[in-house]
């Protein structure tokens, strides 16, 4: 797979940090939207609104449980824009979020591709992006009993269904995010295979170097 065009994180994954706790209010949720869907400076008009885009429409119009989305996204964006506390439905938020990034998108390129079309995974990359995952559970676990109302157990499980059922790609931007997001240490082996699994992915040189930290991080015993 060629290198995509930005060396950074991208798409959903991407827009959860804008809205990690604490979230900006001084900030419209429609205009941290916008201000995810800009990309960087270095990247083509519109790459990072389509990217955010295409993950919110293939989530939106999977099979996957509302509750499974509202799970990643909670967890990924730390709590910070709880969905549930502004009375907003996990599929009602992608459609706001894709209505938003179709629009940038459509002013960067007014000529370019407008129809989402659902991911064809190989199943190689889909074993080893639910391994990863699986393979991250024990860590999660150790780490804390519930991550904003989400036990371990069932972050693992709804990350392992957007890899099978959805997109293996993002299923794995998702899990880097979770990780970062709730501070759970990784193993010098768990990062080499991540970086294995980016350059798959094609992945630029800054992405999965989010969470390179995490391997020198040892979380402080956890009390009675």
């Amino acid at each position: 797979m060629a290198p995509r065009q930005t060396e950074w994180d991208f798409g959903l994954s991407r827009l959860t940090k804008f809205f990690a706790g604490p979230w900006s209010y001084d900030r419209t949720v429609d205009e941290t939207i916008s201000d995810a869907a800009l990309g960087h400076l270095d990247e083509p008009a519109g790459e990072a609104a389509w990217a955010i885009l295409a993950d919110a429409v293939r989530l939106e119009q999977s099979s996957l449980s509302t509750d499974v989305i509202t799970t990643v996204w909670m967890v990924a964006s730390e709590g910070g824009y709880n969905l549930a506390s502004f009375g907003v439905d996990g599929r009602d938020w992608l459609r706001q979020v894709a209505a938003v990034c179709s629009e940038q998108a459509r002013q960067a390129d007014p000529e370019g591709a407008s129809t989402v079309e659902p991911v064809t995974a190989s199943e190689e990359s889909v074993r080893a992006v639910v391994s990863a995952i699986e393979a991250a559970e024990p860590a999660l676990a150790a780490k804390a009993e519930t991550f904003f109302g989400h036990e371990p157990g069932e972050v693992i499980r709804a990350l392992e269904l957007v890899a099978a059922q959805v997109d293996p790609d993002l299923g794995f931007r998702l899990l880097l995010r979770v990780l970062d997001a709730c501070g759970v240490p990784i193993s010098d082996a768990q990062y080499a295979q991540y970086e294995a699994l980016g350059e798959m992915f094609g992945y630029g040189r800054f992405h999965v170097s989010d969470v390179e930290h995490l391997t020198r991080y040892r979380p402080a015993p956890r009390t009675a």
